[in-house]
């Protein structure tokens, strides 16, 4: 669960943002460029509380 150190949206501004609760909102709920994807990715893994969650699109 976040608990809104920021560190996603002042790392990636353009894919996230801070709610009026403080903590972090996707800026989209799908991402489909690949340099989105990859810096989601490292977003995610820099995340302290890995709050980030990740998941590809279901192909079918």
């Amino acid at each position: 669960m976040c608990f809104g150190t920021g560190l996603c949206s002042a790392t990636a501004p353009e894919l996230f943002t801070l709610g009026p609760d403080g903590y972090a909102v996707p800026r989209e709920s799908e991402l489909t460029d690949p340099a989105d994807i990859s810096v989601a990715e490292e977003v995610a893994e820099c995340c302290p509380r890995e709050a980030i969650i990740l998941r590809r699109a279901d192909p079918g």
